[in-house]
């Protein structure tokens, strides 16, 4: 497919097989994500766990998670979505309508779980631990009832989501949680059929790529497209020229004895914390993105530096939702459930950055890195290089029958200020969060270290393979993540730069 130019587009658009089914060809970083899972045994599926109290009873929840989760395979079909699970490329996805009644028993069968004697925390576990064993990868939800769900909080329940990462990031996931617990205090008790379900232009709720909306709304010129591909192979050429200058987490030398197993870390701020942090950012004029990216880089170099190192290569994810609608909208496209990619800076240390105090630190590493990251958000035609990339990494996986235990360079991600509603409420129930988070399996070399806020409270998670690293190490670095960001509060008296 071409346009007037000559210049190739990308294959988004969804095209009908027949009455009720639609297919199309992952485009951009679809490809390659739904590749890696599928050679790397699900890295990167998502794990979203929201623990939750509410004032229906739990036999009238089940039969309404059941129903809303129905109702989900029109409203938000992303759930529903078939995917590749080879290697024969292009990677494709199919969505199904459900034809009849026996249609949907099966897929609830497959895709809804009703838990009741396990924890919200065994089953977040269970999900992380293997990959996604449905048809095609699509989604699963975990009811987990009350008293298993929670032992300390014996009335509460739980919902556990695992999902694709193609289908799913942290902005995507919470529009979809706010939507589906809004339509369990809706829907009625009684058993919803596949009467009940509106298809009705469903194919404007398909999800696209965040290339085919760039390419429909910027029409990139041929030298634009020449520009995004030249600073792709420029991303390419700064890690490798860079990374033997380059602090690094360096994994454990025993990694043939060792395997596969993810773990993740979570470490809260308490609320008080979290504001006076916030608040005190604001008046150094640095984004809390950019101190706690720093403040992971001063904990790799407190944990793994080796005396040669000029400066950090550093991996950061930025989001095209600042150039792009992502919402969509029927008849004219489908939403963009994950629109983030990422992008890698070096970061050239100087001598005095390290000298004065852990605060100090912090802020002059931080700055450099908006300083560094800045051009890399000034234009969206970055987003015409993203096949390119993809094509790249499918084609290294391809070559490697298992990842390389080398030394990596340390990646943020900045999931944001979460827009996640904390109370539900219809004529007939209610439901309150009490507690949200969203994990993910890692079957890699490379630990990330995320970031979000929610209702003014501040989160940083660290997944990671322990064939690779060591747990009690880990949990050491991520303290270390945590001290140096909690360091930007300032003691009374003390001096600012």
């Amino acid at each position: 497919m071409t346009n007037t130019n000559g210049n190739q587009i990308p294959h988004g658009t969804w095209r009908q097989l027949n009455a009720g089914c639609w297919t199309r060809e992952c485009v951009g970083g679809e490809q390659a994500v739904s590749y890696n899972q599928n050679v790397r045994d699900g890295h990167t599926e998502l794990t979203i766990e929201v623990l939750f109290s509410t004032s229906l009873s739990t036999w009238e929840l089940i039969r309404r998670v059941r129903n809303a989760w129905l109702v989900s395979h029109s409203m938000h079909p992303e759930i529903a979505i078939q995917l590749s699970t080879g290697t024969e490329l292009p990677q494709m996805m199919q969505f199904e309508q459900l034809q009849s009644d026996a249609d949907a028993a099966e897929w609830l069968k497959e895709t809804l779980r009703i838990v009741t004697d396990q924890s919200t925390r065994e089953v977040t576990t269970t999900t992380y631990s293997r990959r996604l064993p449905t048809k095609g990868k699509r989604n699963m939800l975990y009811l987990v009832t009350a008293p298993a769900a929670d032992c300390e909080n014996p009335t509460r329940h739980s919902l556990v989501w695992n999902v694709s990462h193609i289908f799913a990031d942290a902005f995507s996931i919470v529009q979809f949680v706010n939507h589906f617990l809004q339509t369990v205090t809706q829907v009625d008790d009684d058993y919803l059929t596949v009467d009940h379900l509106d298809y009705a232009g469903v194919l404007g709720r398909l999800p696209v790529t965040p290339v085919t909306v760039y390419e429909e709304k910027y029409k990139p010129t041929k030298e634009q497209r020449q520009q995004a591909l030249d600073e792709a192979i420029r991303q390419g050429e700064l890690y490798a020229s860079k990374m033997p200058q380059s602090i690094a987490m360096y994994p454990e030398t025993d990694v043939t004895s060792r395997v596969h197993a993810t773990h993740c870390i979570r470490l809260k701020y308490t609320l008080a914390e979290s504001e006076a942090l916030l608040a005190q950012l604001r008046d150094d004029n640095l984004s809390i993105t950019y101190a706690a990216a720093a403040a992971t880089l001063l904990a790799v170099k407190q944990t793994y530096t080796r005396g040669h190192e000029t400066g950090a290569l550093l991996g950061m994810t930025r989001n095209a939702r600042r150039w792009i609608d992502t919402l969509g909208h029927h008849g004219k496209g489908g939403p963009v459930p994950s629109a983030a990619d990422v992008v890698f800076l070096w970061i050239p240390f100087e001598t005095h950055w390290f000298q004065g105090s852990t605060r100090n630190t912090v802020l002059f590493l931080g700055r450099a890195i908006r300083t560094e990251l800045g051009p890399h958000l000034v234009s969206p035609h970055y987003l015409a290089s993203l096949s390119f990339t993809s094509d790249r990494v499918v084609a290294n996986l391809a070559s490697e029958k298992e990842p390389i235990a080398a030394p990596c360079a340390p990646g943020f991600s900045s999931q944001g200020a979460l827009a996640l509603k904390r109370e539900f409420c219809s004529d007939t129930a209610s439901i309150k969060i009490q507690e949200f988070s969203h994990t993910g399996r890692q079957i890699n070399v490379s630990p990330w270290v995320g970031m979000f806020s929610l209702w003014n409270q501040i989160t940083l998670s660290l997944g990671f393979d322990s064939k690779y690293y060591d747990p009690i190490a880990m949990d050491s670095f991520m303290a270390l993540v945590q001290s140096n960001l909690r360091s930007v509060i300032s003691p009374p008296g003390s001096s600012k730069l």
